[in-house]
């Protein structure tokens, strides 16, 4: 079951558990109504919708214990999409009910007449949930649009960045509307009202530290340009960044980079480090608008924040390993390269599969992998046609214990992981970093 089977399930269970903890869960057995039962299945619903959203701001703070406990941060990235669409299909469900749903039945059905009995609840009390369903129903259309925005991939990445910071003040519009709403209910005091007052508060601390941008300030720090250099033959920009302290990472993290006249973080590999000079590097290959801006907008002595570093991609395996990388896929691998090298280790459990368009871009990677006792393939996609499986499976040695490890395109990725899979490779043993960050 992949990880964002997982989280999606927990949600949905989560907010099932919470609403069968609460009175209204026992009033399904005593009150036999239509109606009833319509505003019953808006607390159900309700519950899971906002379950979802409190994981979806979980998720976006960048907590180390998060990230590790969902398989990394780009792996956080992918659930929190997710569990942030299930956010959107909870609450469709619910605006309909509370909406369209009546208007359809009476259309269909001779509903039972609405009867209103006797409330204990103050005219004060009913105010304070009354303002919460009307700030939730604009909230909701504003985060409709927000949703289908950060879906639309055609719709640049600085748009939907810039829209996406909507989402935390749409949150607490949800969360006053979830927490208010308990009162029309009479859950105050009941199990499920004790957990989903935990739930919404924790959610609302992640979106006030979202707001007051204060995500990952833990793991920033600065440093200025050192060298930029653009490489015209393989369409890359080198940038070397010096910190005035040392930058602890392992080979194959990766860091956000926000140069100071661009104001957009981005995600790049390292490349590598140099510990005497405090200098890490990157390549960055030329994909969209922003790493294209990057040789006209950045310049030696700019002032860069570097955030990170986050990433499992660790090449933490004794057994073989076989290293798979596409395209500018490879900076990752170039780093643990040059940490074999300069720690003295030779290996020889590594066959190294790298595939590009024309020869070989990157010809000092296969020099450093002959030092370090890395078995190095090189396959020219434009001769040779794509990487397949089939050529990497011929130099595995035990697909029980061999683990994989990939970076590149990810059409190709996927391709990959499908094939590890169907060849018997465990799917623990499949690492890849994602880069896809809506």
């Amino acid at each position: 079951m992949s990880r964002v089977t997982k989280w999606s399930i927990s949600g949905f269970l989560l907010g099932c558990f919470i609403f069968i903890t609460s009175p209204s869960f026992k009033e399904l057995f005593t009150n036999i109504n239509f109606w009833h039962y319509k505003e019953l299945s808006l607390y159900l619903t309700g519950s899971i919708a906002i379950v979802y959203m409190v994981m979806s701001m979980v998720l976006s703070v960048r907590f180390s214990v998060v990230n590790n406990y969902a398989g990394g941060l780009d792996k956080a990235y992918l659930i929190h999409k997710w569990v942030g669409i299930w956010a959107f299909v909870a609450s469709i469900i619910h605006w309909f009910t509370e909406t369209w749903f009546i208007n359809i039945a009476k259309a269909l059905f001779s509903l039972p007449p609405k009867v209103k009995g006797t409330s204990n609840i103050s005219e004060f009390a009913k105010n304070i949930y009354h303002i919460g369903n009307d700030m939730v129903e604009y909230a909701f259309y504003v985060f409709v649009i927000v949703l289908v925005i950060a879906l639309l991939k055609r719709i640049p990445y600085h748009i939907f960045r810039y829209v996406h910071k909507l989402i935390p003040v749409l949150f607490l519009f949800a969360a006053y509307h979830a927490f208010t709403i308990q009162i029309k209910g009479q859950w105050f005091g009941s199990l499920g009202s004790y957990i989903l007052s935990i739930v919404i508060l924790i959610g609302v601390v992640c979106a006030i530290i979202d707001l007051l941008q204060l995500v990952g300030y833990k793991h920033k720090v600065y440093g200025t340009v050192e060298k930029i250099e653009y490489n015209q033959q393989n369409n890359t920009i080198s940038i070397n960044i010096k910190t005035q302290e040392p930058f602890k990472f392992s080979a194959g993290q990766y860091v956000f980079l926000r140069f100071g006249s661009l104001k957009e973080p981005h995600p790049f590999s390292i490349a590598g480090y140099d510990k005497d000079s405090n200098i890490t590097k990157f390549i960055v290959k030329e994909l969209g608008d922003y790493t294209a801006s990057l040789k006209n907008n950045v310049k030696v002595e700019d002032v860069v924040i570097m955030e990170g570093p986050y990433g499992t991609f660790t090449f933490n395996s004794d057994n073989q390993q076989v290293w798979v990388a596409g395209g500018i896929g490879i900076t990752p691998f170039i780093a643990r390269l040059e940490y074999l090298v300069s720690s003295g280790q030779k290996v020889d459990n590594v066959d190294f599969f790298y595939s590009a368009r024309g020869e070989n871009p990157f010809v000092e990677v296969e020099k450093l992998s002959k030092r370090a006792g890395v078995r190095f393939h090189y396959t020219n996609t434009l001769k040779e046609g794509r990487l397949s499986f089939d050529k990497i499976k011929q130099f595995i040695k035990d697909a029980a214990s061999v683990s994989i490890w990939y970076c590149g395109p990810e059409k190709f990725g996927k391709a990959i992981q499908d094939n590890a899979k169907n060849a018997g490779i465990k799917n623990n043993n499949i690492h890849y970093d994602s880069f896809d960050m809506r």
